[in-house]
């Protein structure tokens, strides 16, 4: 045997080793139980069959301005991501929840923002609505004093559910 297959069988060994120690860790500490599992994975299946799961497109615009294109993809009731694939280029994180009828999320831009250039896009604050496969987008913020807002319709794309 050569001397790297050692050193490979030594390696794979320990690695195993030290995989086997923290699941026996783990099953022993009393961190994870079969009830917390089930409880965990009640969450993650109702979160995907929620209504909001999955790619919207659309447009919204603002008072007096031309509209502008929306990509929101959500990944749970509980937030996603924003795209707006226009001039200039821009998008962030969505994080929030279902609020009765409606969701709403705060809005944090991570790219193109007003932090990167004096024309990037604005953090704020998001409501929507799902009737089937549609969405009604209304979004507001206030900078430099002065409030913005916007409002849409946007289209499921693919995934989700619809309710």
């Amino acid at each position: 045997m050569s001397r790297r297959a050692q050193i490979d069988g030594r390696m794979w060994r320990g690695a195993i080793a030290a995989i086997a120690a923290m699941l026996g860790a783990v099953a022993t500490s009393g961190i994870a139980s079969a009830q917390d599992g089930a409880d965990v994975a009640g969450d993650i299946a109702g979160d995907l069959q929620d209504a909001i799961v999955g790619l919207w497109t659309g447009t919204a615009a603002q008072p007096e301005r031309d509209p502008f294109d929306v990509r929101l993809t959500f990944v749970s009731p509980k937030g996603g991501i924003s795209r707006y694939p226009g001039d200039p280029p821009c998008g962030g994180m969505l994080v929030g929840d279902r609020k009765g009828d409606s969701y709403g999320y705060t809005e944090t831009i991570t790219y193109g923002g007003t932090d990167e250039k004096t024309d990037g896009c604005l953090s704020g604050t998001m409501n929507v609505t799902v009737e089937g496969d549609t969405m009604k987008y209304s979004w507001s913020t206030q900078y430099n004093g002065e409030d913005f807002t916007a409002t849409g319709e946007l289209k499921r794309q693919r995934g989700g559910k619809k309710r």
